[in-house]
């Protein structure tokens, strides 16, 4: 008995301690006290209606604005205290109105509901961290993908409330999902559901008043935690000095983006051919649809030439082929593939020296303009120019 008396007293008192319900408390206190005024002024001990009339019909209409009542008051005094209770009536209704839209939007707000959401998404892309340029990161990501949702889609990061509301509050992002956390510890990428994830970008937390090392060492972490819950995850990871470059490629990060390098390159370039800057952003994205792809090698063109697909390609589908990308696809896919088909050999000769390749195989290696009789192999991409499907 006891154990119930505590618990009810610490809801009442969690129930006290929020600004909403306490209002609520008040202006409930103060339409009884009214009532009651109302009452005695107007009607009296021994009238046509009693105290609870007024309390729970007669004002409750008035309250909800029906235009009617079962008395009408004929003293000043109980026409005053009608307006008054006409005027109450505002503040009442919106005050109940607020505390129940509050409570819905902390409900369905809330990081509990969030995280259950996400644990059922299978297939999806997250988004580690922050830039300023969040929103049309995004939609590029969802223009150059065939398929894909904004409810496909997971950021996590710690950034403060009003860079992350604003974006969520964006129409054009209605059903992205959000985990607030630290993306180095192990329970937050937990909760984005990393295990089931296919895709990770994971790009650090774009601010001019942190180190670049600073950012670069947790992108670092989290792209090895990352592998070691979904060996299978694609992983491109955005770092900005070199060191942790090398130490990411060590580590088999399918994609590594460092910046520095491609600035580096498009200034030395531009300086000796006129136009560079422009070929460059043409050939990546210059918002007419056709740009730089990695297309699959359909498996009915392996142990085909390069220049019977370029050319069938270039004719039938009008794309143009620039080049090959050799072992193509995770690390994981890229030996088992390669064992698989070691396995299939009979002379063992043969099956260790491929077995002793798997080491040493290069993923994602780009082959540009090939020998026309260059032989097409698994696991193989086709770089091409081509229209963005």
């Amino acid at each position: 008995m006891k154990k119930k008396r505590k618990s009810l007293l610490s809801r009442l008192l969690r129930l006290r301690s929020e600004s909403y319900a306490g209002i609520l408390i008040a202006l409930i206190l103060l339409y009884t006290l009214l009532s009651f005024i109302y009452w005695f002024v107007e009607i009296g001990p021994g009238g046509s209606k009693s105290f609870l009339d007024i309390l729970l019909w007669n004002n409750i209409n008035i309250i909800l604005s029906k235009g009617y009542t079962d008395y009408i008051p004929t003293s000043w005094g109980g026409r005053a205290l009608l307006m008054i209770f006409i005027l109450f009536s505002t503040l009442f209704l919106s005050t109940v109105i607020g505390f129940v839209s509050s409570r819905i939007n902390t409900y369905s707000n809330s990081p509990e509901r969030r995280i259950r959401k996400v644990q059922n998404l299978l297939e999806h892309i997250i988004i580690f961290g922050w830039r300023n340029d969040m929103k049309t990161l995004i939609s590029d990501i969802l223009r150059k993908s065939n398929g894909l949702s904004l409810q496909d889609i997971v950021i996590v990061n710690s950034v403060d409330d009003l860079k992350m509301q604003t974006l969520l509050m964006d129409k054009e992002l209605k059903g992205i999902h959000f985990i607030r956390g630290d993306f180095t510890e192990e329970q937050t990428l937990l909760n984005a559901n990393t295990k089931k994830a296919s895709t990770a970008l994971v790009l650090g937390e774009g601010q001019e008043n942190l180190e670049a090392e600073l950012v670069d060492s947790r992108v670092f972490v989290c792209t090895l935690m990352i592998k070691s819950m979904n060996p299978a995850c694609h992983v491109c990871a955005l770092v900005r000095t070199e060191r942790y470059k090398n130490y990411l490629e060590a580590q088999s990060c399918d994609e590594v983006i460092y910046t520095e390098a491609y600035s580096r390159y498009i200034l030395s370039t531009a300086t000796n051919y006129t136009g560079m800057a422009n070929v460059m952003t043409a050939l990546l994205d210059n918002g007419n649809g056709i740009s730089i792809q990695i297309l699959p090698v359909e498996e009915q063109w392996r142990n085909k030439s390069f220049a019977e697909l370029a050319l069938y390609c270039r004719k039938e589908k009008g794309i143009l082929v620039l080049g090959i990308l050799e072992n193509m696809g995770a690390e994981q896919t890229i030996k088992h593939s390669i064992l698989a088909d070691a396995m299939k050999s009979g002379n063992y000769g043969e099956i260790i020296q491929k077995l002793k390749t798997v080491k040493d195989t290069e993923r994602n290696h780009p082959l540009l303009n090939p020998p026309d009789d260059y032989v097409l192999g698994p696991n193989m991409g086709l770089i091409a120019l081509a229209e963005e499907i």
